[in-house]
């Protein structure tokens, strides 16, 4: 029987489902805690041609890479604490890790979820103009969108949007409200020092888009498991996803009252902690699925 891989961190509910998952179903799951590689962990590749020969293990027998059927990558590409990064030598370690990390996941023949693109490696998080840049051609409805470093722009845009905005800073995830003068005032002081992300605030109901591969989980505000998804809807969320060569990923949609979806955010490597638990037993599922190839 072929092993499978998780790599992560002890805390990701994810890993600790899909390795539930694997446990229960008598599948070999080796689990490689990123934040506590060393110095356990036990790596060794040849490099031949177009061949991918080696062995990876974790503190127990090294498993050849032939035997291994599939790999849930989580990893944030820092094997170190936090106090450690701060040091050149634990700045090394990341550097090397990650390196060594994306290459040989690039190399592997079995299911690996997700082998990342280039365009992906540092942005866990991707906005409108990064989804429509990477998904060209993906008849999808996107809320407006501005990215300036004018207070002028800013405030037309604002106007043009009725007032309903949202600005998103460019290293966070979580978006700020404009609504009123006073919104706007404080967001032009920033114009100047930094370019202001801004999106139309589309009125309507969320809804979370879970893709695994060929399978959508629609996920409610509450985390409840939701109805299903209009069928060109989740179709159009697998297209987004398959363009992006991600077999798991989760994207944040509006249902407007007309009957509009728009899609909003994409995340690469959800964290599924506010998903109930109906919804995140039928994702870790579909991940078993897509590293096995057969029901868990």
């Amino acid at each position: 029987m072929t092993s499978i891989v998780v790599i992560g961190r002890e805390s990701d509910v994810c890993c600790q489902l899909v390795r539930a998952r694997l446990a229960a179903d008598g599948r070999e799951c080796l689990f490689v805690p990123e934040d506590e590689l060393l110095p356990g962990l036990h790596f060794a590749w040849r490099i031949s041609g177009d061949e991918c020969e080696g062995t990876v293990g974790m503190g127990s027998r090294p498993i050849p890479f032939s035997d291994l059927g599939g790999v849930l990558a989580r990893a944030w590409g820092i094997p170190v604490s936090v106090s450690s990064f701060q040091t050149k030598d634990g700045q090394y370690i990341t550097s090397e890790w990650s390196a060594l990390l994306l290459a040989w996941l690039h190399r592997l023949p079995c299911p690996v979820i997700n082998r990342l693109r280039p365009e992906l490696w540092y942005k866990t998080h991707l906005h409108v103009p990064e989804i429509v840049a990477l998904a060209p051609g993906v008849p999808f409805k996107w809320p407006a969108v501005r990215v300036t470093t004018s207070a002028d722009e800013a405030r037309d845009f604002y106007h043009r949007c009725r007032g309903r905005v949202r600005y998103w800073p460019l290293t966070q995830h979580v978006p700020y409200p404009v609504e009123t003068a006073a919104d706007l005032d404080k967001l032009a002081t920033l114009a100047a020092t930094l370019p202001l992300y801004l999106t139309e605030a589309v009125a309507g109901e969320r809804r979370d888009a879970y893709v695994v591969g060929p399978h959508v989980v629609p996920v409610a505000m509450d985390g409840g498991r939701a109805e299903a998804l209009p069928a060109p809807v989740a179709r159009r969320c697998r297209d987004i996803a398959h363009a992006l060569d991600l077999t798991f990923c989760m994207l944040s949609l509006v249902a407007t009252g007309g009957g509009d979806w728009y899609g909003v955010r994409l995340d690469r490597m959800p964290s599924l902690i506010e998903v109930g638990e109906e919804a995140r037993q039928e994702i870790a599922g579909d991940l078993v699925v897509a590293l096995t190839g057969s029901a868990a």
